[in-house]
C-alpha cells in the first residue's frame, strides 16, 4: 500500500557488559628526610692529611626540637634560653702596637655557600675568600687576615690555601712563622701552619695600617709583627 509505514524490527543492539570495578592500589613513597644544606656538607676531604673537623650545630628549634620559634598560641611561648647563641660581637679595637701577649687561637671559617665564586686572574679557576681570624688574650682583641681562598673542585669546597709569596696578610704570617722555624716557606704545611698558632704562642704586635675597601677609611690592624721566644 501507497505510503503505509513499514515497520521494521530493530536489530536488538549487544548490551554492554559492566567490566568489574578494579580497586586502585596507591604506592606510597617512603618519605626521606632532608637536612638543611650546609657549607660543611661540601667539604673536599680527599686528601688522608686532613684532620677531622666538629662543627656545633646552631640551635634553630625550641625544646626538643619539635617546635619553632614561632608561637602559635593567644598567650605565647616561654623562649628557651638555654638555646640561645652564644657569639658576641668584636670589642672596639685597640692599638696593640709593640705589646707582647699570647695569641690564644686561630681559626678559618669557610665561605656562606651563597657566595658567588670568582674568577682568577688567568680565568681557569673559581675560588671563594674564606675568613682568618687570629684571637689575642688582650682584652678579647682578634683581627681578621686576609689572603685565604677555597677552590672549586666540581662543585665542593677545596681545603683552605695561602700563597707562598708573602704578598698578602696571610701568607707574610706564614713567612713570620717560617723564618721562626728556620724553613723554606714552601716547607709549610697548612696543618702544621694552624696547629703551631693554636699551640698558645707568644706574639709580638705590630700595627699595620689598611685600606677598607668598602668605605676607603684607613684602619690600623693589630697584626703579628714576629714570633717570640
Amino acid at each position: 500500500m501507497e505510503n503505509e509505514e513499514i515497520n521494521v524490527p530493530s536489530t536488538p543492539t549487544e548490551e554492554s557488559v559492566e567490566q568489574p570495578k578494579v580497586e586502585e592500589t596507591k604506592v606510597e613513597t617512603p618519605k626521606v628526610e632532608t637536612k638543611p644544606l650546609n657549607e660543611f656538607d661540601s667539604l673536599d676531604v680527599d686528601d688522608e692529611d686532613t684532620p677531622t673537623q666538629d662543627f656545633s650545630d646552631v640551635p634553630q628549634q625550641q625544646g626538643q626540637g619539635q617546635e619553632g620559634l614561632m608561637s602559635t598560641g593567644n598567650s605565647g611561648m616561654v623562649y628557651d634560653w638555654s638555646n640561645a647563641p652564644e657569639g658576641v660581637k668584636a670589642p672596639p679595637r685597640i692599638d696593640l702596637n709593640g705589646q707582647v701577649m699570647v695569641l690564644k687561637k686561630a681559626d678559618m671559617i669557610l665561605p656562606s655557600v651563597s657566595n658567588p665564586w670568582e674568577k682568577t686572574k688567568a680565568g681557569d679557576k673559581e675560588f671563594k675568600y674564606c675568613q682568618f681570624v687570629l684571637f689575642y688574650d688582650k682584652e678579647s682583641q682578634q683581627e681578621y687576615y686576609s689572603g685565604v681562598r677555597t677552590f672549586n673542585r666540581d662543585g665542593k669546597y677545596s681545603h683552605p690555601t695561602i700563597t707562598r709569596d708573602r704578598n698578602n696578610q696571610a701568607s707574610k704570617l706564614l713567612g713570620l712563622y717560617a723564618d721562626f722555624k728556620n724553613k723554606d716557606i714552601n716547607e709549610v704545611s697548612l696543618r702544621e701552619f694552624m696547629g703551631f698558632l693554636n699551640s698558645q704562642p707568644k706574639v709580638e704586635i705590630q700595627t699595620a695600617e689598611v685600606t677598607n675597601p668598602t668605605t676607603g677609611a684607613i684602619v690600623r690592624k693589630n697584626m703579628v709583627g714576629r714570633f717570640v721566644n
